[in-house]
């Protein structure tokens, strides 16, 4: 039986873990975990409510922006968390709640014993999670690398020159990343995580991470020349602000749900 708990609300969080388990581990964990369709941490939306932990069984709380959530959009967040959690040593299982949402017990029940969505939701039309992950994982990667060019543009480097560069002229120092070529002098650009998102992403979709291959490449691992690079930034800028617009809308949903419960 674990006696020894540790109590901690972090930005909301109401956390209860013993300290024979590795807290910070937990955080990333959940921190890892994306709302696929605004390509953001569920921790960082303020999706997860509570961790519970007794006989290293982990029970999370989630609570997510309004009644209606989509299903399928709600039980990759779920799984994801679960499958998460698992892989933090000394935790034995881990039990997924989403409170008050219309579909909950569909949810929790298949998630919790591990179980494909397409056997909790069989009329859904995505009823492979795999396929509908992979084109938010996509649709991610457009978003993290219009951030990325908006910061070599912001640099003032011209889209001619972006084009001709490759992977290897990025450099990561500190909490900055640069542009350095051959007989160029080197160009401070802007955060670090910028860069690492853009690339990890690419890792994460199999597409070409080598140091010689072009630093900005399309979804079909093409590079994308000088003459079109002006309006391929211009449609993912849309892509990005659309995006931005949705988490903004669901932060404030989130936001008066959270307040209408404490009123209640």
């Amino acid at each position: 039986m674990i006696d020894q708990e540790y109590w901690q609300t972090l930005d909301g969080i109401n956390l209860s873990v013993p300290s024979c388990l590795d807290r910070g581990e937990v955080l990333r964990q959940l921190d890892s975990v994306l709302n696929p369709e605004l390509d953001q941490s569920i921790l960082g939306l303020g999706f997860v409510k509570s961790v519970e932990c007794n006989e290293f069984h982990l029970t999370v709380e989630l609570e997510l922006p309004t009644y209606w959530c989509a299903a399928n959009f709600s039980y990759l967040m779920a799984i994801d968390a679960r499958r998460n959690l698992l892989q933090v040593p000394g935790v034995d299982d881990v039990t997924v709640r989403l409170g008050d949402h219309f579909a909950a017990k569909a949810i929790e029940d298949g998630v919790n014993s591990a179980k494909p969505f397409s056997d909790s939701f069989p009329d859904e039309a995505w009823d492979n999670l795999e396929q509908l992950r992979d084109l938010f994982l996509r649709k991610g990667y457009i978003g993290r690398q219009e951030k990325f060019l908006r910061q070599l543009i912001n640099a003032g480097l011209s889209y001619e020159e972006i084009s001709g560069l490759r992977s290897g002229d990025v450099v990561v120092d500190g909490e900055s990343f640069w542009i350095h070529r051959d007989g160029a002098e080197a160009v401070q650009v802007g955060p670090a995580s910028v860069a690492w998102r853009y690339f990890q992403r690419r890792e994460e979709l199999g597409l070409d991470c080598s140091p010689t291959g072009a630093l900005i490449r399309d979804l079909r691992d093409q590079s994308v020349p000088a003459e079109i690079l002006e309006t391929y930034f211009a449609h993912s800028r849309t892509a990005r602000v659309s995006a931005e617009a949705t988490g903004t809308l669901c932060s404030v949903l989130l936001q008066a749900r959270q307040a209408a419960s404490r009123i209640a």
